[in-house]
């Protein structure tokens, strides 16, 4: 019998998402500590009552992971260890010992992202639930699933990485907004496979420029999300191409979260000054747009551990048609020569 999918059931959803955003971003700044990027909420009533990510690493001991952290916070709050009536939020399914920390602090609902089938105790390796331990939770998996593998599977991949060889940027890196990103890339290397010969050109970025959302009349987000312009309100590390005068393609990459129209545009690259030569050395064109730096196998940023370049920063050019505060902030970013 075919389910019926009410209102309610969409608030629901939409609730679910809203909650493992915070741990997604909660795993997010346990991956900026060098830790495995795992973060977890505790809700009740609809409001977060405890916090929690990966601490090991960094001091925490063998038992600080996100969800233990979490519930602890939460009890603290409450001033007891009964969580009846709460929920919570984890971006990869629980391990036994916090299934355990689930089961014993009498939460109501376990809601994971990433299934973990290698060491998962909450349906992947084995169902801790399952057994007479005198509460068993509602569990449910899956809940922004890509994002929260993605995050892990970037994490491991770049752990993996030689130390000392060049290391693809991470989603993290890219969630600056465009002011903080534009020099953050200054000195990172440009990446282009050719798909045909598998050949990767790499060129160190020189110059950049912000633009920083829909406020900024410089910006392309200005007048609004259109078919052309949508990219921008995608995540960091999205790449936006798009053709000016109808003849050069202009390399940017979207920063910030998820909604914030913000970018960065490549203008220089060593051996190419300008951005329409930059993406004609580089062999960039709109069949890029859309891709994920974070991901993509054509194009992508990389970063060999040199220290970031002093550099200028100066007002942005060919933007006459913006206001005269847009036209005359700093927001070109130069890199200095070492020389």
């Amino acid at each position: 019998m075919k389910k019926i999918v009410t209102e309610n059931d969409n608030i629901a959803a939409e609730r679910d998402i809203q909650f493992m955003r915070e741990s997604l971003s909660l795993a997010g700044e346990a991956a900026l500590a060098g830790e495995i990027p795992v973060g977890a909420v505790v809700v009740r009533h609809g409001e977060i009552i405890g916090r929690g990510r990966n601490r090991r690493e960094g001091g925490g001991g063998a038992v600080a992971h996100a969800e233990i952290e979490a519930i602890s916070d939460a009890c603290r709050r409450l001033g007891g260890w009964r969580l009846s009536g709460c929920e919570l939020y984890v971006t990869l399914e629980p391990c036994p010992m916090c299934a355990g920390a689930v089961i014993n602090a009498r939460l109501d609902r376990v809601v994971f992202g990433a299934h973990d089938a290698k060491g998962g105790a909450l349906g992947g390796l084995f169902d801790l639930s399952a057994y007479p331990l005198g509460c068993r939770p509602l569990v449910e998996g899956g809940v922004l699933e890509t994002e929260c593998a993605e995050l892990l599977r970037s994490f491991f991949a770049a752990r993996r990485s030689a130390e000392g060889k060049p290391r693809r940027l991470l989603r993290e890196f890219y969630l600056k907004h465009a002011d903080e990103l534009a020099p953050a890339l200054l000195g990172k290397w440009l990446c282009r496979r050719n798909k045909e010969t598998g050949e990767v050109k790499r060129a160190r970025i020189t110059e950049t420029e912000c633009y920083l959302g829909e406020n900024d009349t410089a910006c392309h987000a200005h007048r609004g999300k259109t078919d052309r312009t949508k990219i921008l309100w995608e995540r960091g590390g999205t790449v936006y191409v798009y053709l000016c005068y109808g003849m050069h393609s202009l390399l940017n990459i979207v920063s910030g979260q998820r909604g914030e129209p913000e970018a960065v545009l490549i203008r220089g690259v060593e051996g190419a000054d300008g951005p329409g030569r930059v993406t004609k050395y580089l062999g960039i064109d709109r069949g890029l747009n859309g891709h994920d730096a974070v991901f993509s196998d054509e194009l992508w940023i990389e970063d060999d551990g040199v220290p970031s370049p002093d550099y200028t920063a100066l007002p942005r050019v060919g933007i006459d048609y913006a206001e005269p505060d847009d036209r005359d902030r700093p927001w070109r970013f130069t890199a200095i020569s070492r020389e």
